[in-house]
């Protein structure tokens, strides 16, 4: 039986035909449908903002593999676009890190990236991150690669070791990543646009960055489309954005009801029902209970 590479060419084919692509992070399933209906070519599922949402816990390993894929199942099954799923270290060993590739092809999943920090892992914005030896990790992606069932999985193969090997350390490690097998690389520590630009040169696979929060401005800054573009940075993972932001909004909301005893007066402003309606496909789902839908 051919294999079927459809899932895995479409990604690839966002991040090679596309001068950049950004990427807010979902949360959960209804994020992740207004993401796509914003016109986001891809919906990544953030490990962090899926850790704060599922579990109400820090992003500092506690999500299991089952609970992560579960959620991207979810999502999967209700958007069109690929969908790219953070997958933290691939869960412990190589028999975890094998199932853990097989659950999220047979969750319909695009591509996962893996990460080289040790089990269990921390957030990539916080300090003493540690991390395994290139070769450990080279091993891990090519393990990863080698337990696709059908080649329909995208690898991707994250770095975190700028604090424990330097930007050449870190080139020295994707490149050990791609000769593994990996589809493309990723960075989870923050650089300036001169080390963007060196590393992106380095390595003959899509780039793949993350984007920073407010509270860490003073690291790296709030780089614009046109700056990513022209570093060579070829997708940029907003994966604190949507969750960030439906923070600000419920905390301004319940505030607002506490403080005035009504929606209303001063007005409050919020989506309704129709916006609702619209973002669930309320249209279509009771066409199908009245029984009206043109089969």
């Amino acid at each position: 039986m051919a294999k079927d590479t459809r899932k895995r060419k479409t990604l690839l084919a966002v991040l090679n035909e596309q001068d950049i692509v950004l990427a807010p992070g979902a949360y959960d399933v209804m994020s992740a449908r207004l993401i796509e209906q914003s016109g986001c070519p891809v919906v990544y599922l953030s490990g962090l903002a899926n850790e704060a949402s599922d579990l109400g816990y820090p992003d500092l390993g506690f999500t299991t593999a089952a609970e992560i894929v579960r959620r991207a199942g979810t999502i999967t099954r209700v958007v069109q676009k690929p969908v790219i799923c953070d997958a933290d270290t691939g869960f412990g060993g190589p028999v975890n890190v094998a199932r853990t590739v097989r659950e999220f092809e047979a969750a319909g999943v695009s591509a996962i990236h893996l990460e080289d920090q040790v089990f269990s892992k921390r957030c990539g914005v916080l300090a003493g991150k540690e991390v395994v030896s290139p070769e450990g990790f080279a091993s891990v992606i090519r393990n990863a690669c080698d337990n696709r069932a059908g080649e329909t999985l995208g690898i991707i193969a994250r770095s975190d070791a700028k604090g424990t090997d330097g930007v050449d350390g870190v080139i020295d490690r994707l490149r050990r990543y791609i000769d593994a097998g990996a589809d493309a690389v990723m960075l989870g520590d923050f650089y300036t646009a001169k080390e963007y630009e060196k590393i992106a040169k380095a390595v003959q696979v899509p780039l793949i960055a993350c984007a920073v929060d407010k509270d860490n401005y003073a690291i790296q800054p709030d780089y614009s489309r046109d700056d990513w573009k022209s570093m060579g940075v070829k997708m940029v993972v907003y994966w604190h954005l949507p969750l960030f932001a439906a923070m600000r909004a419920v905390k301004e909301a319940v505030r607002h009801l506490a403080e005035h005893g009504s929606l209303t007066v001063p007005p409050l402003p919020i989506d309704g029902y129709k916006d609702y309606a619209k973002a669930v496909d309320l249209d279509a789902w009771m066409s199908l209970a009245d029984g009206t839908q043109d089969v």
